[in-house]
Parts: C-alpha cells; structure tokens; sequence
C-alpha cells in the first residue's frame, strides 16, 4: 500500500497510508488527510488510486500544487516523489 510522509515546516512529520480509493488533502479537518499549513486550501488536492498507480489532481487550490518542483494539474505518481503543499512537503512512497 503507498503511503505519504508529510514533512511540516516546524519540522513535524507524519506517515498516512493511501488506504482509500479517493483521499483529499487540504486545511480542513473534512478531507481524508488534513495538511496543517496556512498556505494549504480548504480543499487543496485528491490522490486517486486506479488500479496499482495514483493520479494526484489540484483542485484549483489558490496557491497550486507541485510536484518535483514542478506546478501541476494532474500527475501520476512516482515512488519518490515530492509533493508540496503550501510550506509542507509530502513524499509518495509506494511498498
């Protein structure tokens, strides 16, 4: 199963399984994994599980998604890859 570890600027971090098809991340307590960052959307992106690969998706967050240092839209994730967030910094790693 992939996992996320998310590095916050305070130096915190965390491990979160991808144990759901659809998982939002965003500010919000409401979304499957809340990011604790002021500069996060309420509703700032999805991971989407297709069969064995994930589609990260921005939904239109106000300060964008990127992913490798690159701004996305949509973008099927890697082992390894980085995804930030505002300040905070997400790791794909998939077992």
């Amino acid at each position: 199963m992939a996992q996320l570890l998310i590095k916050y600027k305070s130096g915190d971090t965390e491990k979160v399984s991808l144990s759901s098809k659809i998982m939002t991340l965003g500010r919000t307590p409401a979304n499957s994994i809340q990011v604790n960052d002021s500069l996060a959307s309420r509703k700032h992106c999805l991971i989407k599980q297709e069969n064995d690969v994930y589609l990260l998706r921005d939904l239109q967050s106000g300060n964008g998604t990127s992913v490798n240092g690159q701004r996305v839209k949509d973008h099927w994730l890697e082992d390894g890859d980085l995804i930030k967030i505002g300040t905070t910094v997400l790791k794909f790693v998939e077992e």
